[in-house]
């Protein structure tokens, strides 16, 4: 078997592409010109050089390969709306094509749970939850998240390329601070957070999400598969800062939500008017899905794949903590 990783050089992909080398599979990775890059390759991964936004450098890439994950994407770096779309929506067309093209056996693409928007109280979101309807309500990512997922939904149901959607929740491991909520910032050993302690908080440790990844990839199945991926569908708020602080010593303090939502149109105006270069929004309906509980169903990747998260909540804090 022969894999190829697009996104090799971030946060997720050099965790994948780690695992499989250490499994002894052949990987190739899309990565841009990096020291990052370099380094996979000194690791034993084939590194195409190249970009989302070159057809021949992809299509060179996922040639001769039976799997492909799909992870590279604009994420959290300053950017126009045109970059986030060309990267994210654009490039996850030009990768699907191309798999297409070179007959991959299977694309594993990393889309996410922003593509889900509010719904009901009490509602468990599983994956026949329907996309969000306002999509340009929402910041830049989470706008080009959903375009390029119900692409790849299109594209698998009107064409012969198996593919398998995961969507997880917030990715945290050694190398990434650790997460506070939806809404909130930390100052010192202060955690600040907004909204009900007892809402659901999405979390995947990253050691588990590869391993969901891999079971994803070849647990077999029909044309589209499509899996939500959180380690523990029951975490809240109250219970994971708990655990956090009983291992670093930070205090949390929660807050009502709707100083939020006074100060949300405030804030879009600010981001209108100011050249911060940032892809924020505040608006009413990205706020509303912020602040409430988002209870994420994911019993159908755990009974179609036999997924069981190895590093439970404990020890996958206090490895981040130690590697921050």
């Amino acid at each position: 078997m022969r894999v190829c990783v697009t996104g090799g050089t971030g946060f997720l992909g050099k965790a994948l592409v780690r695992d499989l080398l250490a499994r002894r599979v052949p990987v190739r990775v899309l990565a841009r010109p990096s020291r990052r890059a370099d380094l996979l390759e000194t690791q034993g991964a084939e590194v195409v050089r190249g970009a989302l936004g070159d057809p021949d450098c992809i299509a060179h890439a996922v040639e001769g390969v039976d799997v492909v994950y799909h992870l590279a994407a604009k994420v959290d770096t300053p950017g126009s709306k045109a970059d986030f779309l060309e990267t994210n929506v654009g490039g996850t067309e030009r990768v699907l094509t191309a798999c297409l093209r070179q007959g991959v056996g299977r694309v594993v693409y990393a889309s996410s749970l922003a593509v889900y928007g509010p719904v009901p109280s009490g509602q468990r979101i599983d994956e026949d939850t329907p996309h969000d309807e306002s999509p340009q309500l929402r910041d830049f990512y989470a706008e080009s998240k959903i375009l390029a997922d119900q692409f790849a939904v299109t594209f698998a149901r009107k064409t012969a390329l198996p593919i398998t959607i995961i969507r997880p929740g917030i990715v945290y491991g050694p190398g990434k601070q650790l997460p506070v909520g939806l809404l909130g910032f930390t100052l010192g050993k202060t955690n600040f957070v907004f909204g009900n302690r007892d809402n659901h908080i999405p979390l995947n440790y990253v050691e588990n999400l590869v391993d969901a990844m891999q079971l994803a990839a070849h647990s077999g199945g029909g044309q589209l598969r499509q899996f939500n991926i959180v380690d523990d569908d029951e975490l809240t708020l109250v219970k994971y800062h708990a655990v956090r602080t009983e291992m670093d010593k930070t205090v949390t303090h929660f807050f009502f939500g709707w100083p939020i939502m006074l100060a949300g149109p405030l804030a879009e105006i600010a981001i209108r008017v100011l050249p911060v270069g940032g892809s924020a929004r505040f608006s009413k309906h990205q706020l509303t899905r912020a602040l409430q509980d988002r209870w994420y169903d994911t019993r159908r990747i755990r009974e179609e794949t036999g997924w069981v998260p190895k590093v439970r909540l404990k020890d996958a804090l206090y490895r981040t903590w130690l590697k921050p």
